[in-house]
């Protein structure tokens, strides 16, 4: 079993998130969806999960953090790594 997962998110519009950020996600129990945040504003959702299976992202939990490894802003996307079991530190922008 792979100690990673990669996931894409869909933005709700163009973000200027850069890579190595900190993504917060959580499960929306209503909606069965998983919220991405990004220092505390919610900006998008778990798209598709590209390496892994949803069995093993049922075991991360309902809140986990990832980091952007790069965003393709015309399509409205980001991939996001997820490692099991240790935190993400984010970069921020200078």
């Amino acid at each position: 079993m792979s100690k990673k997962l990669k996931m894409t998110v869909l933005m709700a519009g163009q973000y200027d998130i850069v890579n190595g950020s900190k993504i917060d996600f959580r499960l929306d129990q209503e909606k069965h969806l998983y919220i991405a945040e990004c220092e505390g504003k919610a900006f998008g959702l778990l798209n598709q999960i590209k390496k892994g299976s949803k069995r093993q992202l049922k075991k991360i939990g309902n809140e986990f953090s990832g980091v952007v490894l790069r965003t393709i802003p015309e399509q409205y996307l980001m991939e996001v790594m997820v490692r099991k079991g240790s935190e993400m530190k984010c970069m921020k922008k200078n």
